[in-house]
């Protein structure tokens, strides 16, 4: 799978994997601030964006294998940052747990290492037959929306709340469906935390109702020597929500690397 991406900047690469069901446009603020000192890549993962939109569940496994492709082809051979927020938080998970010897360094931003509950996989299940059926994602936009941001978002910047409707609303349904179902069946990668040996920033924001602070601390806690930070005004999307805080924080963690 051949990703489309934005590849811009000096220096060492960090690849800047986008959440469920956005695309690489949400990295906008990043691409400027740390595109400024760092060279960042954003790809567009499997169906989203302007990448192709195949048939059939998008396992979270399968899309980190999209990545490592594309760092292949861009022959970068050395170690890069691996970022990723909510699902690119999974893919960057599978990378290090997979090929830790491409991953100089982790940020994990508003996602967990958990799987889906019983539950939360059947929900979701549920929602890809749905948009399946009705060939819309009017059904995950409707959901989704009012989860993602902080209650300082909805009401001081509601205009960050737009761009991330026209993305969901752009990813086509089938991309939407594979998407979820790769993310129900996704494992459980809790025990590979502790395995983890590059150095790592986890980061969340402070009203995040989908994957909470203190569960982002736990994961932080089992990482060793792990970096854990908190992004004020911020949800599920904290780079998007509150820029200048979670680029100060990424900034920070990139210039303390060896």
């Amino acid at each position: 799978m051949l990703l489309d991406f934005d590849d811009d900047g000096p220096g060492p690469v960090v690849i800047l994997l986008h959440g469920f069901p956005l695309n690489r446009s949400m990295w906008k603020a990043q691409m400027a601030k740390i595109g400024s000192l760092y060279r960042v890549i954003a790809p567009d993962l499997r169906g989203h964006g302007h990448t192709a939109a195949p048939d059939g569940v998008y396992s979270i496994d399968a899309m980190a294998d999209d990545v490592l492709d594309l760092l292949n082809a861009l022959q970068l051979k050395e170690p890069v940052v691996i970022g990723g927020l909510s699902m690119g938080g999974y893919i960057a998970l599978s990378l290090v747990a997979r090929h830790p010897e491409r991953v100089r360094a982790l940020i994990l931003m508003d996602t967990r290492a958990g799987a889906d509950s019983t539950e939360a996989a059947l929900g979701r299940e549920e929602m890809a037959k749905q948009v399946e059926t009705t060939r819309s994602t009017a059904s995950v936009v409707q959901a989704m929306l009012p989860k993602l941001f902080s209650e300082t978002t909805r009401n001081f910047h509601s205009d960050r709340i737009v761009p991330v409707r026209h993305m969901m609303e752009k990813t086509p349904a089938r991309a939407v469906a594979g998407a979820l179902r790769g993310m129900a069946a996704r494992p459980d990668r809790t025990g590979d935390l502790a395995r983890i040996q590059v150095p790592t920033l986890v980061l969340v924001g402070a009203d995040d109702t989908i994957t909470p602070p203190a569960e982002a601390r736990a994961m932080a806690q089992a990482i060793p020597g792990a970096q854990f930070e908190i992004i004020p005004n911020a949800g599920h999307l904290a780079p998007l929500e509150n820029p200048a805080a979670s680029n100060a924080a990424i900034l920070r963690f990139l210039s303390s690397l060896p």
